[in-house]
Order: structure tokens, then C-alpha cells, then sequence
């Protein structure tokens, strides 16, 4: 369930296209967590409704929340604030979701993601998986 859960992979408009939204179920999967997104993507048709995070969608307090290619408006925001650790992936150093992540990545999610879901696929065995989404 989105709303409860303890490990959080979102994406946003950042992602450029439908089918880079694949980036974020892998990781999510890889570490034992839930995907979402933000509202664009929903008003895109790129994700349902019931994936999204946010004022007018879920408000989540996760353990910890990555966010790829999300801006950060304060719609978004007021639904992230209660996580415990924000990790925000965007090539715009100057995004507003900078102002309130924890842990800043600038560069591309699409080509970071990959990257980050191989790390953890090949550091966590699937024990660590559920430990880490509990």
C-alpha cells in the first residue's frame, strides 16, 4: 500500500517519457519498496491515479522517499514532508525539491537509475530486501 509504505521510488515529467517509468518499478522492486508519481504523470495518462503523490493525491511518511525526475512543486511536497530521508535525482540543480530533500543527486534519473537499481540488486539479498522495506 502505497500510503504506509516504509520505501517509497517515485517519478516525474523528468523521466521524458512513458516507458522510463520502468526505471523506477525496478528499483522499487530491487529494494523491496512501492512506486508512485507525481501529478503530471497521472494527467499524462502515464500512471493511475491511485499512484500519485501529493495534495491532491497520497500523503506518504516513508522511512525514505526517492524521488527521480520530480521538480518538487509544493503540491508534491506537502505530500513527501513527513518522510524520514528525501533523495531527490534531477538534472536542474536549481529544482525546488532541493530545498526540502535531505540528499541532493543533480544529474539524469534515466541514466542514474539503472545504476542505483544494479548496486542494490547486487549488494541486497532478498532478506535485506524486506528488512529494509520494514
Amino acid at each position: 500500500n502505497l500510503a504506509y509504505a516504509d520505501v517509497v521510488v517515485a517519478g516525474g515529467l523528468g523521466l521524458g517519457a512513458a516507458e522510463n517509468l520502468q526505471l523506477v518499478k525496478n528499483l522499487a522492486r530491487a529494494i523491496g519498496a512501492e512506486h508512485g508519481c507525481s501529478r503530471p504523470l497521472v494527467q499524462k495518462g502515464w500512471m493511475p491515479a491511485d499512484r500519485q503523490i501529493g495534495q491532491t493525491g497520497k500523503t506518504i511518511r516513508p522511512k525514505l522517499y526517492i524521488a527521480a525526475g520530480i521538480s518538487g512543486a509544493i503540491q508534491h511536497r506537502v505530500g513527501v514532508e513527513g518522510a524520514d530521508l528525501i533523495v531527490a535525482i534531477n538534472t536542474d540543480p536549481n529544482a525546488p525539491i532541493f530545498e526540502f530533500a535531505h540528499l541532493g543527486i543533480v544529474t539524469d534519473a534515466i541514466r542514474f537509475l539503472p545504476a542505483l537499481t544494479e548496486a542494490f540488486t547486487r549488494r541486497l539479498s532478498p532478506h535485506s530486501r524486506d528488512k529494509l522495506a520494514s
